[in-house]
């Protein structure tokens, strides 16, 4: 599950709930959850400060796809009308993210000051970069720090898998927004998920990258990761949130290192705190709000949605609605 939780949001850059206090009526209403029959879809039907009715829908995502991955004509319209539209990165940043990416890669040359991570992998480690990448190639990935080569070498995985970040969901609202003309605000800043991909110090990233040559270089693990992000994916398509729920749950669990948690923290706890303050507030503001992000934050013991329910600010309906 290494590589799984890792690819997910990699390659959500590269490829490019609730806390509320309502009065009505001089009474006190949590707002209310429930799963619509749209394929990952959730509604919040709450009030907003002033005593209105107040609506977000929250469309979870995945960050990779096919040709079964299409959005339907209710999704389409209830993301069009809504009052807001809210997604991973705000739409203004979508357009800085070549020149940002640029900058950080600089960057990166700047800070592996002429270290080359090949002295720090194993011979049979090199090895396997050596099958894998042109000699040319491979002089240039060398003048980077680890993750650049690693982000690329996990995007192999997606490969194999028949998979095309480009055709991922939040690639198409980002698309359907700017043909209408309409903004889109962000639940992280463009910062927020460049630092994720280009976590850890130099020894930490190392420790990725080997893990990650490890898995590719061994047919068994390779063909696991293959299949994990086929099960994730065809999860997602069938809307079986209970699997999704096992394979995230899973991938935290699995967490051993202080390096993997601290990486769990950042991607998981940390981001789903914010986002949940952040939902609250677009409740309080009212109006119809649409939120498009990664499903993975919508379910499991920790979620966005888990959270809000802990802290009673939020009341889950075991009902499907069609409304």
């Amino acid at each position: 599950m290494k590589i799984l939780k890792k690819l997910t949001y990699v390659l959500c850059i590269l490829s490019l709930v609730l806390f509320v206090s309502c009065a009505t009526n001089n009474k006190s209403t949590k707002p209310k959850l429930t799963k619509m029959q749209e394929r990952m879809l959730w509604k919040i039907s709450g009030t907003d400060k002033n005593g209105k009715e107040s609506t977000i829908y929250v469309q979870g995502t995945i960050h990779l796809g096919d040709e079964r991955l299409v959005v339907s004509d209710k999704v389409k319209k209830l993301f069009l009308s809504a009052d807001r539209r809210i997604g991973e990165i705000a739409s203004n940043e979508y357009s800085q993210i070549q020149a940002k990416t640029a900058e950080m890669m600089i960057d990166s040359i700047n800070t592996a000051a002429n270290k080359d991570f090949r002295k720090e992998l194993s011979e049979k480690q090199n090895a396997f970069l050596q099958s894998v990448f042109q000699k040319e190639m491979l002089e240039q990935y060398a003048l980077f720090e680890p993750w650049v080569i690693n982000i690329v070498l996990t995007s192999s995985v997606v490969v194999t898998a028949g998979l095309d970040a480009n055709k991922a969901l939040d690639v198409y609202f980002i698309n359907l927004a700017t043909e209408n003309n309409l903004d889109t605000k962000g639940l992280d800043t463009l910062q927020t998920q460049l630092d994720i991909i280009k976590f850890g110090n130099w020894d930490e990233q190392i420790i990725f990258l080997s893990e990650t040559i490890n898995s590719l270089s061994d047919d068994e693990e390779f063909k696991k990761a293959t299949n994990e992000i086929k099960d994730l994916y065809e999860s997602y398509i069938a809307d079986d949130i209970t699997k999704i729920s096992e394979l995230i749950d899973s991938s935290k669990e699995n967490a051993k290192s202080d390096i993997e948690k601290q990486y769990n923290k950042i991607i998981w706890h940390d981001r789903n705190e914010s986002w949940a303050k952040q939902i609250a507030q677009y409740l309080k503001d009212g109006g119809t709000t649409f939120i498009f992000a990664g499903a993975g934050h919508f379910v499991g013991k920790d979620s966005v949605f888990s959270i809000m329910q802990k802290n009673k600010q939020l009341e889950l309906s075991l009902e499907t609605t069609q409304n």
